[in-house]
């Protein structure tokens, strides 16, 4: 039985697919829903000798996370009826919603598949396709 599902939010399209998806499954079982914003931490870059090179911010600005909280106001919003949670965290996308999944006793874990090629989905990894590998619980791709 689905009691309680997480679903990974960044904003897109393909993510408010995702949690429409979940609040479908959620109005007919019961479960509880909790939206999960994950903001990555810079990136860090190896420079031959030097140790690495941090490209981004180290700190978020209180205009993103209130930005990222809005996103997060708006898809709750868009699911009526809905017992919803909403969380900001940071880290790497994939590994910080299957670690919050498994403490968080999630039965099901929703994502949205962004898409990506074979050539970029090398590059740069794909969130759904770590989760689908690594996630101790169920997890839901939603096209």
């Amino acid at each position: 039985m689905v009691r309680h599902i997480l679903v990974g939010v960044d904003g897109s399209s393909h993510s408010r697919n995702a949690t429409r998806f979940a609040h479908d499954l959620a109005q007919q079982t019961g479960a509880k829903v909790t939206l999960m914003f994950v903001l990555e931490q810079p990136r860090l870059v190896p420079l031959g000798p030097f140790d690495a090179f941090a490209i981004g911010r180290n700190r978020r600005t209180p205009e993103e996370l209130d930005r990222v909280r809005g996103v997060l106001d708006e898809f709750a919003a868009d699911l009526p009826g809905a017992t919803v949670e909403k969380d900001v965290e940071l880290g790497d996308p994939a590994e910080v919603l299957a670690d919050q999944a498994e403490r968080r006793h999630a039965d099901l874990l929703v994502v949205g598949a962004r898409g990506l090629g074979p050539g970029p989905r090398w590059l740069l990894g794909s969130v759904s396709d770590k989760l689908v590998h690594h996630a101790k619980c169920a997890v839901t791709v939603v096209r």
